[in-house]
């Protein structure tokens, strides 16, 4: 084991704030190290020192040598992708300009340099794109011409921060193929922050932060076990430490909408220009239900959304909601809508936001002073009423902008990408409440979500792609009509790195998750696999047959079209 990056004792304060206390990591070469954690944990100023652009205290070297000494000494081997989306492009520069501009940083031979352009261009799918701004993509594009950028001189040392959130699952998917090959082609060596816990599954050792401390430093496998995902693991984890989700209650004078009516559109239609972002969409969502809405960036998630609240005129089509039509008078005050974007005043103070949305849904002042008292308790603000929105952390942000949405309790509430690049505590409280809304108050609640593991939460599920609905079921169907057509689903762990062209020369389907494989081919069984490791002289720790994962459900169904 060869460690290429060692702390120890590794201490930072910002000012008076200990950001880290006392971090102990080894990062071993050619692997994948994730490091994972709730929002302020200390991720973004771990990955800074590793990259020497921090100073600390305490003891971090590279390769044997300390780098406060000779930051340069990392810098060299290094390509730093930072939070925050297209954060390290230039958005005046065209994609082919970021990605030259980026080579010549590195020096990169002109002939080499070539084929690794079209190379990484032809696995992120933005060669149709190359003389587009940067400024001009979309979250996801950005996303990916950042990872093309921070390829292209074939670092020995890779670190990117949160580099998935806002990209769709096929784009993460893409990810993790040019991840995977980096390692295994180049001995790249790479660390990585995410809030996604399927991609720290897939990391070869991984490390949970907690305000600045260390919960634990290992291999999923050894936290995971062979029962239960590494979401559920972390979260015991918390809880065993007396950290839990907040507690959601039912808001002050709640009202049931149990007998109310869902939502109703048949052959919805929009385009801008020439472009169809909306295609004949029809649909029937059941009151109280949870409907989760799926798909690629520029789907027409967000699209359909507007349409059906009004915010933009469909070109055809039929919507009623709650019983009522877009145009309807009294249709904004049973509506509840969260968008993409954040829908909260960055320059107001939380009470300030709060006051403005009470006011807009018109709710007597009695009534708006307790739902704010029960907005403030479920975005953990109590006592932080005068600070500003802009000072607040993502997954407090985002709570507060969901009780912002549901102040007047809503009939419908439509929630846009809620829990993009939220940590899992977060997301739970978020879910729970969720939960409550729908079979408490029989609120109707339809989300778009990247995070596949959410999709399991709704009754029901629609993956769109290209303007079109493809599949429509709940999860559990959509699963089973999976196995049904390309075969069960096996985890397998085995205790050395499988030859791949082995199994993918036999038909056999192949994601690497770390040190753990996915595998499955119709009719395939697990004594074929094991006949296959004896063959092969590989042991293994365990193989089980797992539910399909919702990734691999919404890439099959993207592919089959």
């Amino acid at each position: 084991m060869n460690r290429i990056i060692t702390l120890r004792g590794l201490k930072k304060n910002y000012k008076k704030t200990p950001a880290l206390r006392g971090i102990d990591l080894d990062i071993v070469e050619a692997e994948i190290t994730g490091i994972i954690g709730p929002d302020g944990a200390g991720k973004s100023t771990l990955l800074k020192v590793c990259t020497g652009i921090l100073s600390y205290k305490g003891s971090v070297r590279y390769r044997g040598q300390e780098v406060s000494e000779d930051p340069e000494v990392v810098k060299r081997d290094l390509s730093f992708m930072p939070q925050g989306i297209g954060q390290n492009l230039y958005m005046d520069l065209t994609v082919e300009e970021n990605i030259s501009f980026f080579a010549s940083l590195k020096a990169v031979p002109e002939d080499a340099f070539r084929k690794k352009k079209e190379r990484l261009l032809e696995m992120t799918g933005l060669e149709g794109f190359r003389d587009r701004l940067a400024g001009h993509l979309s979250g996801g594009m950005k996303q990916k011409l950042g990872i093309c950028c921070a390829l292209v001189s074939e670092p020995a040392l890779l670190v990117l921060d949160e580099p998935s959130t806002g990209i769709d699952p096929l784009s993460r998917r893409q990810l993790w193929d040019i991840l995977n090959e980096y390692l295994t082609e180049k001995g790249t060596t790479i660390i990585l922050g995410t809030s996604y816990m399927d991609e720290a599954e897939r990391c070869h050792r991984i490390m949970f932060l907690h305000e600045g401390r260390s919960l634990y430093n290992g291999s999923p496998e050894e936290i995971m076990g062979s029962e239960k995902g590494l979401e559920e693991a972390f979260l015991q984890r918390l809880t065993e430490m007396g950290l839990r989700a907040v507690k959601t209650e039912l808001p002050p004078e709640a009202v049931s909408y149990k007998e109310a009516e869902g939502i109703w559109v048949e052959g919805l239609v929009k385009s801008f220009g020439s472009f169809r972002a909306v295609d004949g969409v029809s649909l029937e969502i059941r009151p109280g239900e949870i409907f989760g809405l799926l798909g690629p960036n520029g789907a027409g998630k967000t699209t359909l959304i507007k349409c059906m609240i009004g915010l933009l005129k469909p070109d055809a089509g039929t919507v009623r909601l709650s019983g009522l039509g877009p145009d309807a008078k009294g249709l904004k005050y049973r509506l509840g809508y969260m968008s993409q974007v954040f829908s909260l005043y960055n320059d107001l103070t939380v009470a300030e936001n709060i006051e403005l949305y009470g006011t807009l849904y018109r709710l007597d002042r009695g009534l708006l002073k307790e739902r704010r008292d029960w907005i403030l308790e479920f975005s953990n603000l109590k006592g932080y009423e005068s600070l500003q929105v802009k000072q607040l952390p993502l997954g407090v942000k985002q709570r507060l902008s969901l009780g912002c949405a549901v102040l007047h309790l809503p009939r419908i509430l439509f929630l846009d990408e809620p829990t993009s690049g939220v940590d899992p505590v977060a997301r739970g409280t978020f879910w729970e409440f969720i939960r409550m809304l729908s079979r408490d108050l029989g609120i109707t609640v339809v989300v778009t979500t990247h995070n596949l593991i959410e999709a399991d939460y709704c009754d029901r599920v629609a993956i769109m792609d290209e303007g079109r609905i493809i599949a429509m079921d709940t999860p559990r169907t959509l699963k089973e009509e999976f196995s049904k057509t390309e075969g069960v689903v096996f985890e397998l762990y085995p205790q050395r790195k499988l030859p791949e062209d082995e199994f993918k020369k036999r038909g056999v389907a192949l994601v690497p998750f770390g040190r753990r494989y996915h595998i499955w081919k119709r009719g395939l069984n697990e004594q074929e696999i094991v006949d296959l490791l004896k063959n092969l002289g590989i042991g293994y720790h365990y193989l089980r047959e797992i539910p399909p994962p919702m990734e691999d459900v919404f890439i099959y169904n993207l592919e089959k079209q």
